[in-house]
């Protein structure tokens, strides 16, 4: 899988993307060869993060895998272009925790005027897990817990923005963290949606974010 994005250099805005997809499916000894990967490795790991981006690669019983032999499991299933209409995140019913977009959440749950509140409770309850984040742009993002029924609003932080690309994985591995480690679910949100407002600011995956960045701008925003 190849995408090309062809960007103006003055503005930095993109002006045209051009994808070479092979979306076919694994035949079946590539998946039952991968399908045995994944067993041995989830296996060594206590954590486990999917970015399913619906190519092909990770089939149903592939995503049952994952959560069946899972420790703890995040995921996030993008719709784009090319998967729009055959790709679900229901895949991974039972996952621990999940990272969707509004636009994705409608098209999941098939509802355009339904209030996000309303909306992330139903897509818990049809995943069965256990924290649901939805993110809404420049309207923050909400996590939901279905053990405890409460929904937690967080704004976004962003002020300088060049390019949307890798801000949900950004918050999709920070947020991982946060909550496998059990940490507070406030304290984990902020550094996650920090993570994503740092991430916004560099195109594409040019830049990497460290420690230290993520430190100084909770020091910067705490203080």
């Amino acid at each position: 899988i190849v995408k090309t994005r062809f960007v103006d250099d003055a503005n930095k805005n993109k002006v045209l993307g051009v994808y070479s997809i092979n979306d076919s499916p694994l035949d079946r000894n590539q998946s039952l060869n991968l399908n045995k990967k994944i067993i041995q490795e989830i296996k060594k790991h206590d954590l486990v993060i999917v970015s399913d981006y619906g190519h092909g690669f990770l089939s149903s019983q592939a995503a049952k895998k994952i959560i069946k032999y899972s420790k703890f499991i995040a995921v996030n299933a993008q719709l784009n272009a090319a998967n729009i209409g055959h790709h679900t995140i229901s895949n991974y019913i039972g996952a621990n925790l999940v990272i969707i977009n509004e636009n994705e959440m409608r098209h999941e749950m098939r509802d355009k005027n339904e209030t996000v509140e309303i909306l992330i409770k139903k897509l818990a309850n049809k995943l069965k897990s256990q924290y649901t984040t939805v993110t809404s742009g420049n309207k923050g993002s909400k996590i939901y817990s279905r053990k405890t029924n409460k929904l937690l609003n967080c704004p976004a932080f962003a002020t300088n923005i060049v390019d949307k690309v890798g801000t949900g994985d950004a918050m999709l591995a920070l947020l991982s963290i946060g909550i496998y480690k059990k940490l507070n679910i406030n304290f984990s949100m902020l550094v996650s949606a920090l993570a994503a407002a740092m991430k916004i600011r560099f195109m594409g995956n040019s830049s990497q974010l460290k420690k230290i960045d993520i430190i100084k701008s909770l020091q910067a925003y705490l203080s």
